[in-house]
């Protein structure tokens, strides 16, 4: 069995304004979780993908609708991994430090975010299962995004897989993972 990845392609909406406060942020991400993709070259191997599994994210679903040659799957468990600010401060902040901030949040599972480091590593455990219970004779594609992607990766790799680690996935490329027995 493989399994590629592939994180979505680069995200068309950039933000009005790079200096954004909390609330400013939140909305910003609420944009970009629907904005369109910019379609780019895609390099696959020479695997013939048997199965294609998406988030249901429209910049994920759209970029599997353009790499993949069949019916995709679309699925929330490979959604993101969501982050916002709160409050409501008059603070502002480059929208790549409330990133930072929230990721940061996000991996100390402060509760302020919608989901715990924990609950992502057992989302991505869960899907993984779902993938070698349903399709263990298959070569499947995933597409899916950047954190979640290195969450699912992680998992792969403690369960013997084989393949490369990005440190940060990018746009549109294919990590392929194989099982050896």
């Amino acid at each position: 069995m493989n399994i590629g990845f592939v994180r979505h392609f680069k995200v068309a909406s950039q933000p009005d304004n790079r200096w954004m406060t909390p609330e400013q942020f939140n909305q910003w991400v609420e944009r970009y979780n629907h904005s369109d993709v910019h379609a780019g070259a895609f390099l696959d191997c020479d695997l013939k993908w048997d199965v294609c599994l998406s988030s249901d994210l429209y910049r994920a679903a759209k970029t599997a609708q353009l790499i993949y040659g069949g019916p995709v799957i679309l699925t929330a468990q490979l959604r993101e991994i969501g982050m916002s600010w709160p409050g409501s401060s008059q603070l502002r902040l480059h929208y790549y430090a409330w990133q930072m901030m929230a990721r940061l949040a996000w991996y100390l599972s402060h509760p302020s975010q919608e989901e715990s480091r924990r609950e992502s590593v057992m989302r991505a455990r869960q899907f993984i299962d779902h993938i070698e219970e349903n399709y263990r004779q298959s070569n499947v594609l995933v597409v899916s995004h950047g954190a979640f992607m290195k969450c699912l990766i992680q998992e792969l790799l403690r369960r013997g897989y084989k393949g490369k680690r990005p440190y940060k996935p990018k746009n549109g490329k294919l990590y392929t993972y194989v099982k050896k027995r």
